[in-house]
C-alpha cells in the first residue's frame, strides 16, 4: 500500500523549481515541487511556500526497472521518501 504526505516549504527568487531532487532509497524516482515558478507559490507577508509531495510505503515491494544493464529489481522498504 502506498499514500502521500504533502510539505510547504519557504522558497525565494533563487530557487530552482525545475530542478528535481532524488533519495537515495529510491533512485529511479526524481522528487519536484507541485509548482513551477514563484508566481505561482502561497505568499503570506512576503515570504513565498512551495509544497511537494513524499511517498510512503507501507509495504515492502519489489519493483522491476529496465536499464543500461537490463532488468534490475530494486526492493523498496517500508518508509517515506523524497525528502528535500
Amino acid at each position: 500500500m502506498e499514500d502521500y504526505n504533502t510539505y510547504r516549504v519557504e522558497v525565494s527568487t533563487n530557487t530552482d523549481f525545475l530542478a528535481g531532487w532524488k533519495d537515495d532509497a529510491v533512485p529511479n524516482m526524481e522528487f519536484m515541487y507541485d509548482q513551477e515558478s514563484l508566481e505561482e507559490c502561497e505568499e503570506i507577508d512576503g515570504i513565498y511556500y512551495a509544497t511537494y509531495r513524499t511517498w510512503i510505503v507501507y509495504k515492502e515491494h519489489t519493483v522491476e526497472v529496465a536499464s543500461s544493464n537490463g532488468i534490475e529489481y530494486i526492493t523498496i522498504p517500508v518508509g517515506e521518501y523524497g525528502f528535500i
